[in-house]
């Protein structure tokens, strides 16, 4: 769960007001008594076990509201028929309770059951992926770049980047030799733009890859290149020179903000494209066709942090060129947990943005729900009328 994002605020409200009426119920008895609070004779030894059940009931119910979960929504609404009924009942029985408190309590308990027959606010207690608010934040993956020349522009992704050049997967049409103009935003960290040359195109599974050299550099631009290595070397995200082969003719150390993934299926390793990640799944691209439901292995690195999980596929779309899959890990360890945490955090500083729960899926999810809460009750009237 992710303890930054709260519950709704209507639900916290409801629940605590569940939670002291049960004392407002009996500093309100000891005052229509005139009963003291505690000591000799107080309000508790005139109370029959009834009321005392009565009272224990709030808490209990403050307690199934804010669970949201389906024996909750349960425990709520048998609760509040219970005191309902009790609030009647003793008003028969003792006629110092005025008919108007009565009405008005009982009116609080009936409005405060129709709120939680709202489609918006059951749908929840009986759909655990509707409790947004228990998702982990998912962070999307793409890095800022963009590519501009007099008829082009167009946003990419950058992979690696250096004090003389980086590489950068975008779909457009770039030629080899030719100078574009080039802004990269590293979140948080910095933001550039840099007059680039293209030395080398790269066309594998996916997005064509380009190779540019950094050309015509201001002072000004290369002191923003080496505020950006600074940066991104503070990150853990420089090359091991201990693994940089030495025929290596590079000048400048090179720094992969790629975030490398890939799956073991069927005994085979597939490289993906990572789209967006979080500490319980991940949305990755490919063109293979997984099956709905099958075991996987996910793998996953970022500078000095890597992590290896057991996966379910728990979705799948098809695109116009590559298949798009949800994955859902499998028993998470601690340590795992933290290297995942370790990978986000980066993620985040680098410029991943927390994405946007989509809406027109929300609303999907709620009236697929429905048809398993009582509130298709209430559909079924509509349908009839």
């Amino acid at each position: 769960m992710n303890s930054n994002i709260k519950r709704p605020l209507s639900i916290v409200i409801f629940s605590l007001i569940m939670f002291l009426t049960a004392f407002v119920t009996i500093i309100a008895n000891a005052y229509i008594n005139v009963l003291p609070l505690w000591g000799a004779g107080n309000i508790f030894s005139k109370m029959a076990v009834m009321d005392i059940v009565v009272i224990a009931i709030y808490p209990v119910a403050a307690v199934a509201i804010y669970s949201v979960k389906k024996t909750g929504w349960w425990i709520f609404i048998i609760s509040a028929t219970f005191i309902f009924v009790y609030n009647i009942i003793a008003f028969v029985k003792n006629p110092m309770v005025s008919i108007g408190s009565v009405i008005l309590f009982n009116a609080f308990l009936f409005a405060g059951a129709g709120f939680f027959f709202r489609r918006h606010i059951i749908a929840p207690y009986f759909n655990p992926r509707l409790r947004w608010w228990e998702q982990a934040s998912r962070y999307n993956i793409d890095l800022g770049v963009s590519i501009q020349s007099h008829d082009l522009c167009e946003i990419g992704y950058l992979e690696d980047i250096s004090q003389g050049g980086c590489f950068i997967r975008i779909p457009a049409d770039v030629k080899v030799g030719f100078v574009y103009s080039l802004r990269i935003s590293l979140g948080n960290i910095l933001s550039i733009s840099v007059m680039g040359r293209v030395m080398r195109i790269l066309s594998d599974e996916g997005i064509t890859g380009f190779g540019f050299m950094f050309y015509n550099l201001s002072e000004t631009e290369r002191q923003g290149l080496i505020g950006m290595m600074d940066a991104l070397q503070r990150l853990g995200l420089g090359e091991n020179p201990e693994e940089v082969e030495s025929d290596d003719k590079r000048i400048y150390g090179r720094y992969s903000i790629n975030i490398s993934a890939s799956i073991l299926y069927k005994h085979k390793e597939v490289a993906v494209r990572l789209m967006n990640l979080s500490a319980t799944g991940a949305y990755v691209r490919l063109s293979s066709d997984l099956e709905m439901g099958s075991l996987c292995g996910f793998l996953c690195s970022l500078g000095d942090n890597s992590v290896r999980l057991d996966a379910i596929v728990k979705w799948k779309k098809q695109a116009e060129h590559s298949w798009m899959y949800g994955l859902s890990f499998n028993d998470v360890a601690y340590s795992d947990r933290l290297k995942i945490m370790k990978i986000l955090g980066k993620i985040k500083i680098l410029g991943g943005k927390i994405r946007d729960r989509d809406q027109q899926e929300y609303e999907s999810m709620i009236e697929q729900t429905m048809s398993s809460t009582p509130y298709r009750i209430f559909q079924k009237h509509k349908k009839a009328i």
